[in-house]
C-alpha cells in the first residue's frame, strides 16, 4: 500500500483559522504569519478544473540543498522507481497533529484515500469575501474519500502515532513520515485497521458554530 504520514498544526475543523478554531502546535510559520496553508485541509472545495468537491491539502516538506521544498515521493512504499515523476496517485495520506496541552503526543486527525501527492508545491486560489487568495498545496483528493475525525475521537489509542526519538518509528524533525522502518509494521497495521474499520462521524462538513 502507498501510504504517507503528514504532520500539520492542530485544529478542530480545518476550515480556515478563526476565533473558534485557532491553529496550535504548527511551528514558526504560523507564529510569524498568523496562518498556515494547511488550515483548509478539510474544507471541501470545487476548483475551476473540477466537476466535484475536493480537499486541497498542504504539509510543509523538508527543505533541501537547492533551497526548494519538495517531497521525496519515491520514498513512499512501492514508488522507488518513480524518482522523476512530478506526482503519484492512489496514496493513503494520513494527517496527524500534536495534541494541545495538557495532552501530549501525536495523533491522527484525518485522512485522504486515493490521493494525488505532488513532488513540488503547487498553488491554488482560495475564494474569499475580498476576491481570491493564493494558497499552497501538495496533496489533493476527492472529498468523498476524505475523513476528518471529531476532536474527541482523536484521543483514542488506536490513532496515536509514536515519535522516532523514543521508538525509532514515527515522526522525527520532519513533518513527513515515510513508514519504511523494519519495525513500523505494528503501527501501520493498527492505523490502517482503524481507518478501514472507522464508521464514526466525519467532521468534513462540520464548521465552527
Amino acid at each position: 500500500m502507498r501510504i504517507l504520514f503528514c504532520k500539520i498544526s492542530w485544529m478542530k475543523y480545518y476550515k480556515g483559522h478563526s476565533q473558534l478554531d485557532i491553529p496550535a502546535n504548527g511551528g514558526k510559520y504560523i507564529l510569524n504569519n498568523g496562518f498556515g496553508h494547511e488550515e483548509f485541509n478539510f474544507k471541501p472545495i470545487k476548483l475551476d478544473d473540477s466537476s466535484f468537491d475536493e480537499c486541497i491539502g498542504y504539509v510543509e516538506p523538508k527543505s533541501n540543498k537547492t533551497g526548494t521544498n519538495t517531497f521525496h515521493i519515491e520514498k513512499i512504499s512501492g514508488c522507488s522507481q518513480l524518482k522523476n515523476e512530478p506526482f503519484i496517485e492512489d496514496v493513503l495520506v494520513v494527517w496527524c497533529a500534536t495534541r494541545p496541552k495538557p495532552q501530549k503526543g501525536t495523533t491522527v486527525v484525518g485522512w485522504y484515500k486515493n490521493a494525488c501527492v505532488w513532488r513540488k508545491t503547487q498553488k491554488w486560489n482560495m475564494p474569499g469575501e475580498n476576491g481570491t487568495e493564493e494558497r499552497l498545496f501538495n496533496v489533493r483528493a476527492k472529498a468523498e474519500d476524505c475523513v476528518l475525525l471529531p476532536e474527541g475521537e482523536r484521543n483514542r489509542f488506536q490513532w496515536s502515532i509514536p515519535s522516532a526519538r523514543g521508538t525509532g518509528v514515527g515522526f522525527g524533525q520532519a513533518m513527513l513520515w515515510y513508514p519504511n522502518e523494519e519495525n513500523s509494521g505494528t503501527v501501520l497495521e493498527r492505523v490502517i485497521k482503524a481507518i478501514t474499520d472507522y464508521r464514526g462521524e466525519n467532521w468534513l462538513n462540520k464548521y465552527p458554530e
